[in-house]
């Protein structure tokens, strides 16, 4: 509709990021979509809350929600944890959220083979928390060292990851919430927001395998393949052009 207010489009980044993750998404959308991106709890500028040791999807969905002032209804993109998030806030406030894009969400509950890399990277947290605190187990996640845990994360480009001592924190209250999260598929195949689930050309498998079998039971919803390298850093204008389509879907 001419003269129409750009959409509004909230972004919620992974885990051992922060919101500047979304700079070059929200330059490729400039004047077509107003851009939210805050730094989740415990990342960045947001700090924990006092005695953060635990989160669940449903608790970071109530942050997210908070974080948009009173903005009207809002199109949602959301990478890695942040993408489930998106998913969950899409339940829980169907009137805020008009549509939703998920990037790589890791809702490995879909690939039963991941279970065993689980319990591995569980004994290599372990061994690497042991040895040298949780600020290292911080590292061996952002050098990729925990594949199910966190299927791709040494693709974040090392000037936008979270490093600060803080950081480590964050990262283990969130690691139990997306397997603890729980919707199920009638829930899912319910679902009546519309949404993307965007891969790259070198999702990890896990992630592809993911995302395959969600796009099958999660109502409304298509799959998209983005070039290779991290959608919403490498290909941020491909990514860009999909958050309009869902925004322009709802006009």
């Amino acid at each position: 509709m001419p003269g129409a207010a750009p959409p509004t489009v909230l972004c919620l980044h992974e885990s051992a990021t922060t919101g500047a993750i979304w700079s070059a998404l929200t330059e490729s959308l400039d004047s077509h979509a107003t851009v939210v991106a805050p730094d989740r709890p415990g990342w960045g500028g947001n700090e924990a809350p006092e005695g953060y040791a635990r989160t669940t999807i449903a608790e970071q969905a109530g942050f997210a929600a908070s974080a948009l002032s009173d903005r009207g209804p809002v199109v949602v993109c959301g990478a890695g944890i942040g993408a489930v998030v998106a998913l969950e806030l899409s339940f829980a406030e169907p009137d805020l959220v008009t549509g939703i894009v998920l990037i790589e969400p890791p809702l490995l509950s879909f690939v039963p083979e991941a279970t065993d890399r689980l319990s591995a990277d569980l004994g290599t947290l372990r061994d690497t928390v042991k040895a040298g605190g949780k600020g290292a187990a911080l590292d061996a996640y952002l050098a990729g060292r925990l594949s199910a845990l966190g299927p791709g994360a040494q693709r974040i480009p090392k000037e936008l990851a979270d490093r600060r001592p803080e950081a480590a924190t964050a990262l283990f209250a969130e690691l139990s919430a997306v397997p603890a999260w729980e919707r199920t598929d009638a829930e899912l195949a319910a679902a009546s927001t519309p949404s993307l689930i965007v891969l790259a050309a070198d999702s990890p498998p896990f992630l592809r395998k993911a995302a395959a079998e969600l796009s099958k039971v999660l109502g409304r919803s298509e799959l998209r393949e983005t070039e290779p390298g991290l959608p919403h850093v490498a290909n941020a204008g491909e990514l860009a052009a999909l958050v309009v389509e869902v925004a322009e879907s709802l006009a």
